[in-house]
């Protein structure tokens, strides 16, 4: 692309910021530099999560960029694109139990390679019981995809049970490499509740054997199957996290309100109990103002329960996008419940990035949270097609006009109104008493 073509294409849009070119940084409360590595014609930088909580228009419309004279740059929005999963079916893997101790439990395996086809071959031969099944082993040859999770299966009858597992991967099963750490598992029933952890997601791998290594005591009972999730083709991004603690409600027993002080793009949610061995039924129901009626979101059993060597705690929720500022957690019952310490709403999103055009000279700052400020965000798909954007990175947060930037100012006398007013009832006033005057001389000639 030529350097006149570029220039038109920085031109573009700038009528449209009309009187949002008036403002200065000084109107907004604060500021962030924007790190560039090397010159371009379009920047692009996520949006820091201070910008979330600390602008004031729930659209995110109090955000300007600006260039090293102070002058508004043409900039736009843009949020992740949410794709559907692309996961296909899992897959049983070939289970071999490894009974005794780790030693005999690796003695027992014996494994076959034929050249040069490299067929391989396992085999486990049975050792004196002693301390139930110790591993397993897992032929993932007949996977082609990468491996996302794995969901173990016992029998219904299975005695209770919570204990860590270990999950390495190898290709040439004398190397593995370690996936899980201490991945953790439950079988666990009271009074007519069941708490099942029986998946674990992992980085996605391709391998061709998987073991798996009860860290500590043995589970009293054997897995029957394992299946394996394939991956799936997206990229996850990096999410921004927040924790609020909630208020009593004071509507019904044990429901919790939480306020987020800001309107958040939420993709996942989760509750954060007060107390260990704690499993609660709750209903998450969210909206967008005070007066608005409560929408459901989502219900599902919370826990946080002592295994071993650490504690189990139960997934987050995926729940879409879901904006609305204030959210109430309503139990549906208080099964291990009893604590006076609050419900902890923990929430994650993909924050928005923010691309701007390089108008005029460098350094370029973001300016957010201004009560005057209105949206002046334009589109500018046409623009970044056409144009490499580079990737820029925030600095640290600097205040501008501070604080009071973010309250309304006192509306400003409505002289021009008044003035018209006063204009329009003289004329009222001047016309009646001409009305008036005619009227007596009228009258006046009519008796001569």
């Amino acid at each position: 692309m030529n350097k006149h073509a570029t220039r038109a294409l920085l031109l573009l849009g700038f009528s449209r910021l009309g009187s949002a070119a008036d403002l200065s940084p000084q109107d907004f409360a604060f500021g962030i530099p924007i790190l560039t590595a090397s010159e371009g014609a379009a920047y692009r930088v996520t949006l820091p999560a201070g910008v979330y909580r600390g602008g004031v228009r729930e659209d995110l419309g109090d955000i300007r960029v600006f260039n090293a004279h102070a002058e508004v740059v043409p900039y736009a929005l843009s949020r992740p694109t949410a794709r559907p999963p692309t996961r296909g079916p899992g897959s049983a893997l070939p289970l071999f139990a490894l009974r005794g101790d780790s030693q005999a439990a690796a003695d027992a395996v014996r494994v076959t390679i034929d050249s040069p086809n490299a067929a391989v071959n396992l085999e486990t031969r049975r050792t004196a019981a002693s301390g139930g099944v110790k591993q397993y082993i897992l032929d993932g040859r007949p996977l082609n995809v990468a491996v996302a999770a794995l969901q173990f299966a016992w029998p219904d009858a299975a005695a209770d049970f919570t204990g860590r597992l270990r999950i390495e991967a190898s290709d040439d099963f004398a190397s593995w490499r370690t996936l899980a750490e201490a991945a953790p598992i439950a079988n666990l029933h009271a009074g007519g509740q069941q708490l099942v952890n029986n998946r674990v997601e992992l980085p996605a791998t391709r391998a061709k054997y998987w073991r798996l290594s009860w860290i500590g005591k043995n589970a009293p009972f054997e897995l029957t199957a394992v299946i394996a999730e394939p991956a799936d083709s997206r990229v996850e991004a990096e999410r921004y996290a927040l924790e609020i603690t909630g208020n009593i409600s004071g509507v019904a027993p044990g429901e919790y309100q939480f306020d987020l002080g800001t309107r958040l793009p939420i993709e996942r949610i989760n509750l954060g109990l007060p107390e260990i061995n704690t499993v609660v039924a709750v209903e998450l129901l969210s909206r967008s103002h005070p007066q608005d009626p409560w929408r459901r979101v989502a219900a599902r059993q919370f826990y946080r329960v002592a295994s071993g060597d650490g504690e189990l705690n139960n997934e987050p929720i995926d729940i879409g996008v879901d904006a609305d500022r204030y959210w109430l957690a309503r139990p549906a019952n208080t099964l291990g419940a009893g604590s006076k310490e609050s419900l902890r709403l923990q929430v994650a999103w993909t924050p928005s990035d923010i691309v701007f055009l390089a108008r005029g000279p460098g350094p370029f700052m973001l300016a957010y949270g201004s009560a005057a400020a209105p949206a002046a965000a334009i589109d500018l798909s046409s623009v970044t097609k056409a144009v490499t954007v580079l990737r820029a990175t925030p600095g640290e947060r600097l205040e501008l006009g501070g604080q009071a930037r973010l309250a309304p100012s006192a509306a400003a006398f409505p002289w021009k109104r008044v003035l018209l007013w006063t204009v329009l009832v003289s004329s009222l006033c001047l016309l009646a008493w001409m009305a008036y005057r005619l009227s007596k001389d009228v009258g006046g000639k009519a008796a001569v």
